[in-house]
């Protein structure tokens, strides 16, 4: 299981793959956000068996991410 003070696994397995930064993403409750970078929509769609839950979302403004494309994977963030 996953502690709050280590990364979810599945942000750890983009990371290898990708080369993501630990900026791309972010957490909320259980939910692990990420950037939509290019490939990781589609990595996430090959590896990753509940990619169907995945949901797009824009960056609100006066965040860090304002106006970039990110991707919500529910129950992949941090669990308590």
């Amino acid at each position: 299981m996953t502690t709050t003070n280590q990364k979810p696994e599945l942000q750890t397995r983009l990371q290898e793959a990708l080369g993501l930064a630990d900026d791309d993403f972010a957490y909320h409750a259980t939910d692990l956000y990420v950037l939509a970078k290019p490939g990781v929509l589609e990595w996430l769609t090959a590896n990753y068996d509940h990619a169907a839950n995945i949901q797009r979302f824009v960056g609100a403004a006066g965040t860090a991410w304002a106006g970039q494309p990110a991707l919500d994977i529910p129950f992949a963030g941090n669990w308590k």
